[in-house]
């Protein structure tokens, strides 16, 4: 009798700590989730097809952006990253963002744990050509954006080797 006691008391508080709230993200955040993706993706396909006001149609007038030669406590603004575009789509050809994936929920931090879908982490291969040397131009590329209530993009930061296209089209990069 005291095995069945034991037994039971030992399945009872094993069940009792097991984590039951592993159902994933909701319907309605993998939504959101998407629909955030398909913006990015919509607004990256603005470099292809040379349209800054594309790029840009996802940003929120409050953008707060840090940038890639930023140190992390420098801010930008929505107009910074216009000029920023708008240079990259006058300067270089052929602009496509490959190889993309896209991670969303809890964007872990030391200043704040959110499990909300409205910020995504995005990794690609951005890839441009030079137009004056002909040169193919490539760097990886990693961005988190977090999006408000109404689907704009009000913080925004990128990372990537800016100091690596010169020296792609000098010829004298090592990969």
């Amino acid at each position: 009798m005291k095995k069945i006691i034991l037994i039971l008391l030992s399945t009872t508080i094993l069940t009792s700590c097991t984590n039951t709230n592993d159902a994933g993200p909701s319907a309605e955040d993998m939504a959101t989730f998407n629909k955030h993706v398909e913006s990015w993706k919509m607004a990256a396909s603005g470099f292809t097809l040379e349209d800054p006001e594309k790029v840009m149609s996802i940003f929120a007038d409050s953008l707060t952006w840090n940038n890639p030669e930023a140190l992390m406590n420098v801010s930008k603004t929505k107009e910074d990253l216009t000029a920023a575009v708008n240079w990259y789509i006058s300067t270089f050809d052929n602009i496509t963002f490959t190889e993309d994936v896209y991670y969303g929920g809890s964007l872990y931090s030391t200043e704040e744990t959110s499990s909300s879908p409205n910020g995504i982490r995005v990794y690609g291969n951005w890839s441009l050509n030079d137009p004056d040397s002909g040169t193919e131009i490539g760097y990886k590329w990693m961005g988190v954006l977090r999006f408000n209530e109404d689907g704009k993009v009000y913080d925004f930061a990128d990372w990537f080797d800016v100091s690596s296209i010169p020296s792609q089209i000098q010829g004298t990069y090592k990969r």
